[in-house]
């Protein structure tokens, strides 16, 4: 059985912020569990370029963007194992999308980013244990 520390998870960042994109992408280049696929200021463009990724463990998504990443998230969950939308707001209407929603506030904590992505992939790991 793969440990999850062995295993690589792949990423996809899509936030309107440049800023945001390049904080990610050093937390992710930071943890070495992790792989970016892509990252995109533009949704049009995110959505071109995500089928050709195949399924995707990790999808960062700003909440508050030219589609609404609520929206996005629902046409791209089935083929995104962990959604985390990021917003700079405590966004209660987020809560109604889902009750299992990951959030990363800005500004961005590497600490509980680190946290965050580790609590997934040892639940995800545990619940597959479960399932065997």
């Amino acid at each position: 059985m793969n440990s999850p520390t062995l295993q690589t998870y792949s990423c996809v960042i899509i936030d309107d912020s440049q800023m945001s994109i390049k904080t990610l992408e050093h937390f992710i280049s930071k943890i070495d569990k992790l792989q970016l696929k892509g990252s995109f200021t533009d949704t049009i463009d995110a959505m071109a370029a995500f089928w050709t990724y195949g399924k995707i463990d990790f999808l960062f998504l700003n909440v508050q963007m030219e589609i609404s990443g609520i929206d996005l998230a629902r046409m791209l969950r089935n083929s995104v194992k962990f959604v985390v939308f990021i917003s700079a707001y405590d966004n209660k209407a987020i809560d109604a999308f889902d009750k299992d929603n990951y959030f990363l506030f800005k500004p961005f904590d590497f600490k509980k980013f680190e946290d965050m992505v580790n609590e997934l992939i040892l639940a995800e790991h545990k619940n597959k244990e479960m399932l065997l």
